[in-house]
């Protein structure tokens, strides 16, 4: 009370372990405990901070720990008895070593519960996961699916896609330049035509003129030859006056005579003039005519050369589809894509009575070809066969020769089936059916049981509505087909979806008439260009012909010409050699010819020519009018076949725009794929992804590609990584059970093996306690028997320790009756008795033998000895006798209150030393 309370308080002990009886490696032990004013502990070892628990799992099993049997204070020796037996095995363990092991066993209880709630909390998160990590696995595998279909959709469709745009741009290239080149066509045909109508307009204009001037020429004709007429009656008329006067004739005559000659040489040579005037305008006309026929004859020719090479391209196309429709039809003949056992079959001479596959006798109409595919796609390779007995043989041949297996179809046992009147009446009134497929087919009559076994009962309708309306009105009794290739199967399954280019036998026969068509449209195009071949050659040659002609024409009318100028000269000089006789008349005879008759035959000679000037202009207009009448109906035979070949043209043009449409159409629709689809350029694509197969097996892989998808459906593509998520969190939690359910059957292996080590380790300590017991009491009782027994000999886990005590002179049947200093006695001979089986390093006893009485005293002190230099005792007595036994005595005062002072004496050889 009259100190000061301190904020800590510690306390020390320290173990002499030079024999190292505790396992560690230090000659001296310390452990301390530091308590403070908080209620907070600390705990050293050797001045190290560390654990409680540390501390106790180093002296465990050791006889020192909290539990031991060395450490007994005031009133626990009586416990011993009065204890419970389970309470008083607790002190058989300790003597037995098994106490660690019963602290591992309830660490390894605890820690399999700990385990168990893991796993509860496990198998909780499991569950939970595993209804997340199913359908996400689902997901995953349907969203790798996609990608997996959309890689390879994506490898061999933007391949294809570069492959096809080249292709088109190609196509459009030609296409470009067939419309450029018709645009040009029509427009020199257009040019032809306007001009052919503008000549045609001036030709009708000009022959207009001409008529009207040939009229013209023929009244002056008329009035001339009326002013010849009368010229001619005024000139008679004075020769006889003349005559009447006697004047001389024979002079006036010869005058007369060179008065008409010079006037005819003179009317000759006005017409020879006339006449050039002529021949220079026909001249003029024909080389414009020449020049004409020479633009004309180029334009057929450039016309030709176009022909000529659409010609060309005809042919190439034409040897294509020649070779492609002689290899379908060798593929045809040689089986086709049949599978190796039936092509060997049909084509094994040594077998007899094998007519053809399904398939292969069959054919249709285009538009129900893919129906047809569909429908026989797993019965078209089926072998039809005359007998069953050649059915057999060939069977037998298959196996003979290990070639595989088919299926075979003798005609003489297989029968017809076809739909029953009543379905076949509901049938008859649905506007969307067409008919039974065997209905729709042409094969030979010998084959008809077969055929109508296979295919009289499927149905073939429109469409799919159509086809599932009237499945139900007819109960799905039947198959039904669509023209698309959908089916509705017996009982009312559907199979249906995107249609892969078929290889069947069928559809190569279709090929085969879809290119024998081709090649005919090719060779009536081919006909359509040769004939405007022969057309524009016809006309080449025409036309070269003409302008020929017009070139001979052309020197005819120079020679002509010439001819006439030499005529003229040759007129003119004797037009000279007259006049001069003329003068050389009238020196002879002046005035005998008067001036009204020279005048009158100077007239009449000068009609006469003007009469034969009209006469020639009247036939050269006739012959101009003819000729251009020619021309003009020429013109117009020219125009329509021109306005007929400007339609056609036209026709051609846009047919072939549409086509160029089209094809730009397709070419924006595969870059825009390219762009949208798969953000990427054609230059890219080209240069990325090249066409390593064959086009048609791309296109099919493509196919297959899409179908998957369109399979797939709708795809969550952040469900891979969360299924990545999820299932590394699953596996790992699932690891971790099967770790804990490792670990729970690990500590169920430890504490089964400790529980055998505990049994074995406890019944071995029991029975030898039970040996020294026996002893110890009758040498600390003078006598007596003394036992211990198992209250469940079964469990030694759990069974509890009875003790049986008879001090000398006394048969008891239970401890309870013992006194009090006979029960501490025998508790002290039970403690002797662990302590000669089981060494500890020291013994705490406080007041054990305080219920002894002095001869017991003595006894428990002599026992004692037998401990020396084995085991340190360390006794707290009241006991004078029990102090006579001690090395050392230790006395506690307390001269101030709540302090506590030691005083110690040695005692050795009777001799005493007080420290």
């Amino acid at each position: 009370k009259s100190r000061k309370p301190l904020n800590i308080a510690s306390v020390e002990l320290i173990f002499d372990n030079n024999d190292h009886y505790i396992n560690l490696p230090y000659t001296d032990i310390s452990i301390k405990r530091r308590v403070y004013r908080s209620g907070e502990n600390e705990y050293f070892l050797n001045g190290e901070k560390c654990r409680l628990k540390d501390i106790q799992n180093l002296l465990m099993d050791t006889g020192m720990a909290k539990e031991s049997f060395n450490i007994i204070s005031q009133g626990e020796i009586e416990k011993i008895l009065s204890s419970s037996p389970y309470e008083r095995r607790s002190i058989f363990e300790e003597a037995s070593g098994i106490l660690k092991y019963k602290k591992r066993k309830e660490e390894a209880l605890k820690r399999l519960e700990k385990t168990h709630n893991n796993l509860d909390r496990v198998n909780d998160i499991i569950s939970e996961l595993e209804n997340q990590v199913l359908p996400l696995k689902e997901m995953s595998e349907k969203a790798k699916e996609y990608l997996e279909n959309k890689k390879g959709l994506e490898k061999y469709e933007v391949s294809l896609l570069a492959h096809d745009i080249k292709n088109y741009h190609g196509e459009e290239q030609n296409l470009e330049e067939k419309k450029r080149r018709l645009e040009e066509e029509i427009t020199i045909l257009s040019n032809d035509t306007t001009k052919i109508a503008t000549g045609y307009l001036e030709n009708s204009q000009i022959l207009e003129k001409l008529e009207q001037e040939k009229n013209d020429y023929q009244k002056e004709l008329i009035l001339i030859s009326s002013k010849i007429e009368q010229v001619k009656g005024e000139r008679n008329v004075l020769i006889e006056k003349k005559k009447n006067k006697g004047q001389s004739e024979e002079l006036e005559k010869e005058l007369r005579e060179k008065l008409e000659e010079k006037a005819k040489v003179e009317g000759t040579i006005s017409i020879i003039n006339q006449k050039i005037q002529v021949i220079d305008k026909n001249k003029k006309n024909k080389e414009l005519d020449l020049q004409k026929y020479s633009q004309e004859i180029k334009t057929r020719k450039e016309k030709k050369k176009m022909i000529e090479l659409q010609l060309s391209k005809i042919d190439q196309d034409e040897i294509s589809i020649t070779h492609k429709i002689n290899n379908l039809r060798n593929e045809i003949e040689e089986g086709g894509n049949l599978p190796l056992p039936v092509k060997k079959l049909l084509y094994e001479e040594k077998l007899s009575g094998l007519y053809n596959t399904i398939g292969g006798v069959l054919s249709t109409k285009e538009e129900y070809t893919k129906a047809l595919n569909i429908a026989i796609s797993s019965n078209k390779n089926f072998i039809i066969t005359d007998t069953e007995q050649s059915a057999k043989k060939a069977l037998n041949y298959l196996k003979d020769y290990h070639l595989g297996r088919a299926t075979f179809f003798p005609l003489d046992i297989i029968k017809k089936r076809s739909i029953d009147e009543e379905t076949k009446k509901i049938l008859e009134q649905e506007k969307d059916y067409i008919d039974t497929l065997d209905n729709l087919v042409e094969y030979n009559q010998k084959y008809e049981n077969v055929i109508k076994n296979q295919l009289g009962t499927i149905v073939v309708v429109t469409d799919m509505d159509s086809a599932t309306n009237i499945s139900h009105k007819i109960h799905a009794r039947y198959k039904m087909v669509t023209l698309e290739g959908d089916i509705i199967n017996v009982g009312g399954s559907i199979t249906g979806g995107s249609y892969g280019q078929a290889t069947s036998i069928i559809s190569m026969k279709q090929d085969v008439i879809n290119l024998e068509r081709k090649q005919v449209e090719i060779k009536s195009s081919k006909e359509k260009y040769l004939n405007q071949l022969k057309e524009i050659n016809d006309e080449l040659t025409t036309k070269e012909e003409e302008s020929l002609e017009i070139e001979k024409e052309l020197l005819l009318i120079k020679e002509e010409k010439n001819k006439k100028e030499q005529t003229i000269k040759e007129q003119l000089e004797k037009k000279q050699e007259i006049e001069k006789e003329l003068e050389y008349l009238k020196n002879q005879k002046e005035n005998t010819l008067d001036k009204q008759e020279e005048k009158l035959i100077t007239i009449y000679h000068e009609s006469i020519a003007e009469k034969e000037k009209l006469t020639i202009q009247i036939e050269e207009a006739e012959k101009n009018i003819n000729n251009l009448k020619e021309k003009i109906e020429k013109e117009q035979a020219e125009e329509k076949l021109y306005n007929k070949n400007v339609r056609q043209k036209e026709k051609e043009l846009k047919e072939t725009e549409i086509e160029w449409n089209k094809v730009n159409v397709m070419l924006d629709n595969m870059l825009n794929q390219l762009s949208t689809e798969y953000e990427i350029t054609y230059e890219k694509a080209k240069n990325e992804y090249k066409l390593d197969m064959e086009e048609q097996e791309a296109r099919e892989l493509v196919q297959k590609y899409r179908t998957n998808i369109k399979k797939i459906g709708m795809v969550n593509l952040d469900s891979i990584e969360e299924y990545e998520r999820v299932n590394t969190r699953y596996t790992f939690l699932t690891n971790q059970k099967e770790d804990l359910l490792n670990a729970e059957d690990s500590l169920l292996q430890i504490m089964k093996e400790m529980d055998t080590v505990m049994k074995e380790e406890f019944a071995h300590t029991f029975e030898l306690v039970k040996e020294e017991f026996k002893e110890v009491f009758k040498t600390l009782f003078k006598g007596g028997s003394a036992d211990l027994r198992l209250t469940d000999p079964e469990n030694l886990l759990e069974t509890g320790v009875d003790i049986i005590a008879s001090p000398p002179g006394k048969k008891l049947t239970t401890i309870t009756l013992l006194s009090g200093g006979e029960k501490t006695f025998t508790a002290i001979s039970l403690l002797f008795a662990i302590l000669n089986v089981r060494q500890t390093p020291f013994c705490l006893l406080d007041e054990v033998e305080a219920a002894l009485d002095e001869a017991n005293v003595i006894e428990f002190g002599k026992y004692l000895s037998h401990y020396k230099d084995k085991t340190e005792f360390l006794i707290i007595t009241h006991k004078k006798k029990t102090m006579e036994y001690a090395n050392t005595l230790y006395g506690i005062t307390m001269q101030e209150s709540g302090v506590s002072k030691l005083v110690s004496v040695k005692l050795k050889d009777n001799m005493s030393e007080v420290i």
